[in-house]
């Protein structure tokens, strides 16, 4: 059994799309169980924006492995898999099936407001220097929408024009603990 496996906290996933989707099926075939906070109302419903575009890949190239095994005790079967789907049959045909299998694990119309480590605020990070979680890059503390990038106001998003330098006492392998914390969503 996965060490992750034995807390009693679920594993976050923000968003019902592809790769949300894929990611909690992957998850549940490792013995971990995840809840999935969709600020839609639908699985996939950044797709839908865009249901009549046809995708660049075909099917064989965009239902995830893990995904398809938890859709086959459904009678559940792929598409062609030389066929190019549009944004509206990848969601109606695979994302949304995909969150009906995972049932309740998947909560729509729940906006993610605030990523934080357990006992840390969001906005303050006063003495983040001298803790050994300084050693996990930080979270992001508030999304605006599924369009808009992530703000923080503490920590700028990481990139290869801002790299992030490890803080002293840090590994030096370049390997980070797994962060710990609880998400912060609210129903809208």
């Amino acid at each position: 059994m996965n060490a992750h496996a034995t807390t009693d906290l679920p594993v976050v996933v923000i968003g019902a799309g592809p790769a949300g989707l894929a990611a909690a099926a992957h998850l549940i075939d490792q013995g971990i169980e995840p809840v999935v906070l969709e600020a839609g109302q639908s699985a996939g419903a950044a797709v839908r924006e865009w249901a009549h575009v046809r995708l660049f890949s075909p099917w064989a190239e965009v239902v995830d492995p893990a995904a398809e095994k938890l859709l086959a005790p459904t009678g559940w079967t792929r598409p062609d898999p030389a066929d190019y789907p549009s944004g509206g049959d990848w969601a109606d045909l695979y994302l949304q099936p995909l969150a009906d299998v995972l049932g309740d694990r998947v909560r729509y119309g729940a906006t993610v407001t605030g990523v934080s480590r357990t006992g840390r605020d969001r906005i303050v990070d006063a003495d983040r220097e001298r803790s050994r979680s300084s050693c996990t890059p930080p979270m992001p503390t508030a999304a605006r929408s599924a369009f808009s990038p992530a703000r923080s106001s503490t920590h700028p998003a990481p990139g290869p024009h801002r790299p992030r330098p490890a803080a002293a006492g840090c590994p030096p392998s370049g390997r980070r603990p797994r962060p710990t914390g609880s998400p912060t969503a609210s129903r809208t």
